[in-house]
């Protein structure tokens, strides 16, 4: 059912983007996140939902309202998965916490068909990913009224202790890359394929 806001003129403004970028939903090979996370220990927990954001003071038309706020701006690593009506749909990891992250996401919205608020066109420097990502959600709740979430998994801090120039040195090790194809691996057991969503994973793991 065609969501009630569709009609907004800043929603209609956006039907060439969404045109070219949103990508097709399909949800016959995934998995319910409430499965899922039982096949991850229970790790995942709901950060967020994802909603069309109506407000003339900005450009973008949709928005993250968190749960809680502290966990959403919290600069860790993290699992993440985007979740459509209580099904998987992407799984992504972060280095600096989900406030960032989808602040990256929302910059999907500077695609050239689409104008700053001073009438002229993005220069479409956007990343690729983002811009699909940003515009199928978008559009599936203009279209479907889907309910959109985030949950998260905040991954345990690693610390590693290296030799530098003789010197036994702690750090932080950077481990969501991990993670995060683990994570894609178990959901492809469980269904056979990544997520819709999902370009790729790391290789290396």
């Amino acid at each position: 059912m065609q969501h009630a806001k569709a009609s907004i003129p800043k929603f209609v403004g956006g039907a060439a983007a969404r045109e070219l970028w949103a990508k097709s939903v399909e949800t016959s090979h995934t998995v319910s996140a409430l499965a899922f996370n039982e096949a991850c220990q229970g790790s995942f927990v709901k950060y967020a939902t994802i909603e069309l954001d109506e407000s003339a003071r900005r450009n973008t038309t949709i928005i993250a309202n968190p749960v809680e706020l502290a966990a959403w701006k919290e600069k860790s690593e993290r699992i993440y998965l985007l979740v459509r009506d209580g099904l998987v749909m992407k799984i992504g990891g972060t280095r600096t916490g989900m406030k960032d992250r989808w602040g990256s996401y929302l910059c999907g919205h500077c695609v050239q068909q689409r104008n700053k608020k001073d009438g002229t066109p993005f220069p479409g420097k956007m990343s690729v990913t983002n811009a699909h990502l940003y515009h199928t959600i978008e559009g599936d709740i203009l279209a479907t009224s889907a309910k959109w979430e985030i949950w998260c998994w905040k991954l345990p801090v690693t610390i590693v202790t290296v030799d530098i120039l003789g010197e036994p040195t702690n750090i932080v090790a950077q481990t969501f890359h991990a993670y995060e194809t683990k994570c894609i691996k178990r959901f492809k057991d469980i269904t056979g394929r990544i997520p819709l969503l999902c370009d790729n994973s790391d290789p290396t793991y």
